[in-house]
């Protein structure tokens, strides 16, 4: 859209998330005596509870396609916007561009909100089997559970996601002849809260800071200063430099001009300059580093070319 193509894979990242929590699930089978005979890992995938159950009724009639049990399978079933989470839509984030040289930086807008539903189905042919995988799952959602996805690496966004438990069911089918297989169906759905972002833009570094202070020329007209808040009919209060701050010949005191002064206030030349770089030069905005200070002054006006950025007698 508008010309600009990118993908983050943030609903993959998503998908791979949520199925990740559910990956290492294990039942286990006891004897008379207490003692485990034997450790299953309930296997996942990315499959509907329709298809899922469809593999199991398949293997009464084809063995060979049947499926394992226990089994258990998720999907994403629903997606919509959330506006009780809405960002600021012009508010950006910032990070160093560490791939491109060190004058640029990447910046991105703020994300949208949006809920994703999901079912986790597990499939199991004896109670036992489905009321151990209800409780590795259940006691960590509070309703909610919160996990931190990495899913802008080049902007280190890491936001943290919360899965909310919204509902547990299960179904248990008895009817049916000795062929038939018992189909217990135990049902999980969830709501992930997640963020879909936009692309990411690069924009210049702010390598250096100059401030130019100047000195306005005698034939000039007097120029508005301001004035401070005190201030009366009688007797007006400027806010005032000292003589000292300005060249080393500066006498008598120096005021600030408003924008409202006439052109020819703000025409002088430089008087004296105050430059901040960082330091050293090749820094880049994850690099411990300072800055340095120059201060200048002029005894002759001076003024600055802005098109080859050098300095000219007035």
């Amino acid at each position: 859209m508008l010309g600009v193509t990118y993908y983050h894979e943030t609903i993959r990242k998503y998908v791979a998330v949520f199925g990740t929590l559910f990956n290492d699930i294990n039942i286990q089978r006891r004897n008379s005596a207490g003692v485990i005979t034997e450790q299953i890992k309930v296997p996942i995938a990315y499959e509907a509870k329709d298809k899922l159950i469809l593999r199991m009724r398949a293997g009464v009639a084809d063995p060979a396609v049947a499926a394992t049990l226990p089994r258990m399978g998720f999907v994403m079933n629903g997606i919509a916007y959330d506006g009780t989470r809405k960002l600021n839509t012009l508010g950006q984030v910032y990070a160093a561009n560490t791939a491109a040289s060190s004058s640029t930086l990447m910046k991105q807008y703020n994300p949208v909100p949006y809920n994703f539903d999901f079912e986790l189905t597990a499939a199991v042919d004896s109670a036992e089997d489905g009321a151990q995988i209800f409780e590795q799952i259940v006691p960590f959602f509070t309703p909610e559970f919160t996990c931190s996805v990495n899913l802008i690496p080049s902007m280190n966004v890491k936001p943290d996601i919360s899965i909310i438990l919204n509902s547990t069911t299960v179904e248990d089918s008895f009817e049916g002849d000795f062929t038939t297989r018992r189909e217990i169906i135990w049902s999980f759905t969830f709501q992930l809260k997640g963020y879909i972002y936009p692309d990411v833009k690069s924009g210049s570094v702010t390598k250096s800071v100059i401030v130019a202070l100047r000195m306005p020329a005698e034939e000039a007209d007097v120029p508005e200063h301001i004035i401070l808040e005190d201030s009366t009919d009688f007797s007006i209060n400027y806010l005032l430099l000292d003589a000292d701050a300005g060249s080393p010949d500066a006498t008598g005191l120096m005021k600030f001009i408003t924008e409202v002064s006439s052109t020819g206030s703000g025409a002088a030349g430089i008087k004296s300059r105050l430059t901040v770089t960082p330091g050293p030069g090749d820094v880049t905005a994850n690099d411990d580093f300072g800055y340095t200070t120059t201060r200048e002054f002029f005894n002759d006006n001076i003024d600055v070319n802005l098109t080859t950025g050098l300095d000219v007698t007035l």
